[in-house]
C-alpha cells in the first residue's frame, strides 16, 4: 500500500454522517496535493495540473510547495459554505 493511501486513509472516518476529515500529524486543515488527490480518487498528476490552473479547489503555493486547504476543498466536494465555521464574529 502506498504511503500517500495510507495516508489518505488516516484522514477520513466515516460515522455514519459522512467523512469527516482529520490529520494524524501537522496541520489538522492542510494536505499536499497528492493526499487531496487520494482523498478525490484522481491521480497526483491530475490534482497538481488542477491546482497550477487554479481549478483545485482550497490549492495554494508555499514556496514551491503545493497545499490544500481542507475545508475549502470539503466545501466545494460538498457544495457547502462553511469556510467560517468556527469564526467568532
Amino acid at each position: 500500500m502506498s504511503g500517500t493511501r495510507r495516508a489518505a486513509e488516516s484522514m477520513q472516518v466515516v460515522d455514519g454522517n459522512g467523512p469527516q476529515w482529520r490529520r494524524a500529524h501537522g496541520d489538522p486543515h492542510v494536505v499536499s496535493v497528492p493526499e487531496a488527490a487520494a482523498l478525490l480518487g484522481i491521480s497526483k498528476d491530475l490534482a497538481y495540473d488542477l491546482a497550477r490552473r487554479g481549478e483545485l479547489p482550497g490549492a495554494f503555493q508555499l514556496g514551491r510547495r503545493w497545499r490544500v486547504s481542507l475545508v475549502k476543498l470539503r466545501s466545494a466536494v460538498h457544495g457547502t459554505n462553511d469556510e467560517g465555521a468556527g469564526d467568532a464574529g
